[in-house]
């Protein structure tokens, strides 16, 4: 990959990529090129997988958000086809020009046009009306997350996240919509398998029910990322973490408010070229009837072969 492609939501830093790579010790391009052959080659021996060729800018950001680490892009492509077949009401039969419609009524979600400093992408959600009537469950809320982040995957080339999670406007009937379970799996399909590699989660305070919105967020995660969740109770300690030149401008930010930047993000998100993407990557499932369930020789050797079992008395 020499050049991002344009993109009417995303700005990019000056030498991005090469700057993206060196944090990831790719600064020397023949060793990536190694990395993305070996992980070509395995591609095509999974017998369980139903789509063996992937694009190899794809390949490449899916290295660099598993930190340039081959067996961890591995599980985590492995675990988002098997996903796709295990958990298709997150996955697949995305309405992009009709699904969202409801949630535009209660909720606005938007990657930052410009990234942080040091190549970050900031993704601020907030709810901005809790008595919408159209507003049933999260469901359409994480499925959104899915297909902007899909987006990304195909378009940006940074070095993670950070999300900013507002939480002044979630009252009783907010908070009763947020079934734990759901949004552990949500968590597990964006960490796990889409790839969203966390640096900060930013939660604002403000609501009367925040313990109890904190304490769900925190069960969704594991202990490691309980540990990146940062709490402000105002704009300004926002600002210590995040410039106000990234953030939108009802977050004391030089952006578009949130509304229009959510509005543009989906806008982008409907076109007929990103419409296209989404149906042919939910073709990149799993069969299971036929994975190889030699689990050593995979993740301990990274080769198939055969091991005699031996009996200890």
């Amino acid at each position: 990959m020499d050049s991002l492609r344009p993109s009417p939501i995303l700005q990019f830093n000056p030498n991005q990529i090469q700057e993206v790579r060196k944090l990831f010790n790719y600064d020397d391009i023949k060793r990536l090129e190694q990395d993305l052959n070996t992980f070509e080659a395995w591609i095509a021996k999974q017998n369980h997988f139903l789509v063996k060729s992937f694009d190899r800018n794809y390949l490449e950001r899916l290295l660099i958000a598993s930190k340039g680490s081959v067996e961890i892009a591995k599980k985590r492509l492995d675990k988002l086809c098997s996903f796709r077949r295990a958990l298709p009401e997150f996955l697949t039969k995305f309405d992009m020009k009709n699904e969202f419609i409801p949630k535009k009524k209660w909720c606005h979600t938007s990657i930052m046009p410009k990234p942080t400093a040091d190549h970050y992408r900031v993704l601020v959600t907030r709810v901005h009306d809790p008595e919408a009537t159209d507003f049933v469950d999260f469901m359409h809320y994480y499925r959104f997350c899915i297909a902007m982040l899909d987006y990304m995957f195909n378009r940006d080339y940074n070095a993670g996240y950070e999300v900013v999670f507002d939480t002044r406007n979630y009252t009783l009937g907010v908070v009763s919509k947020l079934n734990p379970l759901a949004m552990r799996k949500a968590v597990s399909i964006y960490l796990e398998a889409v790839s969203l590699r966390l640096k900060y989660l930013h939660v604002i305070s403000g609501s009367k029910l925040f313990d109890a919105i904190l304490s769900i967020l925190k069960q969704a995660m594991t202990e490691k990322l309980t540990h990146r969740i940062v709490v402000h109770d105002s704009l300004e300690s926002l600002h210590k973490y995040i410039s106000p030149e990234v953030l939108p401008a009802d977050y004391g930010g030089k952006e578009k408010c949130l509304k229009d930047l959510f509005e543009a993000t989906l806008e982008e998100l409907c076109t007929d070229e990103n419409i296209q993407h989404l149906k042919e990557s939910e073709k990149a499932k799993t069969d299971e009837s036929h994975r190889i369930t030699l689990k050593f020789d995979e993740e301990y050797l990274g080769m198939p072969g055969s091991f005699k079992t031996l009996c200890v008395d």
